[in-house]
């Protein structure tokens, strides 16, 4: 899957340079992006959305061993990005990056430190926001096979 890029190079390493500047941009541009979302303006918020939901990927893929806040501000992220494209009549970049969202997770939860995290809740989240998309489009048949692996390995992995 290829990811979606929003962030220029030069922000992109100036960010990963130091994660506490990059966690206050990610709250900065989470509020911009919520409250523009608030207002139905959904190419505002796209310009803020899009770039938090980068630079949370960017954070996660830099933690050795994510933690709970980490994945909640990816998870998140993608999920404003998703409902915000959806809004822009973009349906296949709504389904990408839910399924990108998804399939990180469940990356994740398969991990060593996946494990040790109670990934359940977000798991059920990410897998509620791909059913009403699908649901959406009318195509949940597809989503079966998804649903089916997830539950699988929620039980596999979750204690």
């Amino acid at each position: 899957m290829m990811a979606m890029r929003f962030l220029c190079e030069s922000h992109r390493q100036q960010l990963l340079r130091n994660q506490a500047v990059a966690e206050i941009r990610w709250d900065e541009w989470m509020e911009a992006g919520r409250e523009a979302f608030s207002n139905k303006e959904w190419l505002v918020a796209l310009r803020y959305l899009g770039p938090s939901y980068e630079l949370s990927d960017l954070l996660l893929k830099r933690a050795w061993a994510p933690d709970l806040p980490c994945l909640d501000r990816f998870m998140l992220s993608g999920h404003f990005l998703a409902e915000c494209l959806r809004h822009c009549g973009e349906t296949q970049l709504q389904r990408h990056c839910l399924l990108e969202v998804h399939h990180r997770l469940l990356a994740i939860l398969r991990s060593a430190q996946g494990a040790e995290l109670p990934l359940h809740r977000n798991i059920e989240i990410s897998l509620q926001m791909l059913s009403r998309h699908y649901e959406a489009v009318g195509e949940a048949d597809l989503l079966v096979a998804c649903e089916q692996e997830t539950r699988r390995l929620l039980c596999r992995c979750v204690h």
